[in-house]
């Protein structure tokens, strides 16, 4: 009879055990959940100020731009934005947004070749400008919407709450 009760006895302290480590597994992924959820939000709001900080830089774009300005502007934003897409490059709600911004990037660089002028101390003036306004337009447009998404992540609206 005693060795049937310390059986018993080891066998609850067992299931105790197994039950305590079962629990305390749960436990740690849910950490581990919470803690990558946390850093995606970090991640999202860094971006989300810097696509913020090149929504502002584009709409700041006067007419005197000369050709060598606007390809380094260009240049600039494409690197940028580029490094900050790309982590979420595969993400299905960011996805068609991001290829819009690409397109956009590409317009700006066609548009900024067919102002290229052939003598740089003979530039039209504003003709930069005038040229390529719509395709920097078109990004600008295309990293408000981009910003739009990220914000709608980091708030964790479901798919339909932020729609009237």
């Amino acid at each position: 009879m005693d060795r049937t009760n310390h059986q018993r006895c080891r066998a609850d302290i067992f299931n105790s055990s197994v039950q305590e480590a079962g629990k305390a597994f749960r436990e740690a992924r849910s950490a581990k959940e919470a803690a990558t959820a946390a850093g995606r939000t970090v991640k999202i709001q860094t971006v989300t100020i810097e696509l913020t900080e090149i929504a502002q830089k584009l709409d700041r774009i006067q007419p005197e731009l000369a050709f060598a300005e606007a390809g380094d502007l260009l240049r600039e934003i494409q690197r940028r934005l580029r490094r900050l897409m790309a982590p979420f490059a595969t993400d299905p709600e960011l996805r068609d947004a991001i290829g819009a911004v690409l397109q956009a990037l590409q317009a700006a660089q066609t548009s900024l070749k067919a102002v290229r002028p052939t003598d740089p101390a003979a530039e039209a003036p504003n003709s930069v400008y005038y040229g390529t306004q719509d395709a920097f337009d078109t990004i600008s447009n295309c990293v408000a919407d981009l910003l739009g998404l990220f914000e709608k992540q980091t708030l964790h609206f479901g798919e339909n709450d932020a729609e009237p």
